[in-house]
């Protein structure tokens, strides 16, 4: 988690006084709801708006000269439940909610908007591993045209075993010992042996 600003809960409350009557009351609102909905919410200031983190940042309000704006960072992974969020929004992550008056604001469901939010920055993000494309050198693809058995074992290898007799003989500075390495390597396939099992033969 970024580092948090140690005097946020005073900028907030400043920010919420220095905005209109109706900024401040639905500011105010959002605040205590937010805190409703998970008493473990640490309270930040980014980019001059008050904002909110669980694990993450989870959402932020702004008030402006006729209304005011609540967004969810991640909120496209959000259901949204009872269709509140606004249309306006081209973020590929954020959605945003808009209030221009605090009666517009039904608390339940706004709760179950922060809850769902901050269930979903407990979930861990896995890191997708990008494959990179397997480039097979020249002379290796010719030598596995010409014997069929070896192909075929090189074929039905794992990604990386490919991988590292690919390296092997790209590797190589001279065309001397491309080739020997080479004739090991078409050796070595025909007896389905990996790169790293070469050395317990």
């Amino acid at each position: 988690m970024s580092k948090i600003n140690p005097k946020a809960s005073l900028l907030i409350d400043e920010y919420l006084f220095s905005k209109a009557d109706f900024a401040n009351e639905i500011c105010a609102l959002l605040r205590t709801l937010i805190h409703k909905a998970d008493n473990s919410v640490t309270e930040d200031w980014k980019w001059n708006i008050p904002v909110f983190h669980k694990n993450k940042m989870i959402c932020g309000f702004a008030g402006f000269k006729k209304h005011v704006s609540l967004t969810f960072f991640n909120g496209a992974l959000m259901s949204d439940k009872y269709k509140l969020f606004s249309d306006d929004c081209g973020a590929q992550k954020m959605r945003t909610l808009k209030f221009t008056n605090i009666s517009e604001i039904n608390e339940a469901q706004l709760i179950d908007y922060f809850k769902e939010a901050f269930s979903i920055s407990e979930i861990p993000v896995k890191k997708t591993a990008v494959k990179k494309e397997l480039i097979i050198p020249e002379l290796l693809q010719n030598a596995l045209a010409k014997n069929k058995l070896a192909k075929s074992n090189f074929e039905n290898m794992a990604y990386t075993y490919k991988k590292e007799y690919a390296q092997h003989i790209s590797d190589a500075k001279r065309e001397t010992t491309k080739l020997k390495r080479l004739e090991k390597v078409i050796s070595n396939l025909e007896q389905n042996i990996k790169m790293h099992e070469q050395y317990k033969c």
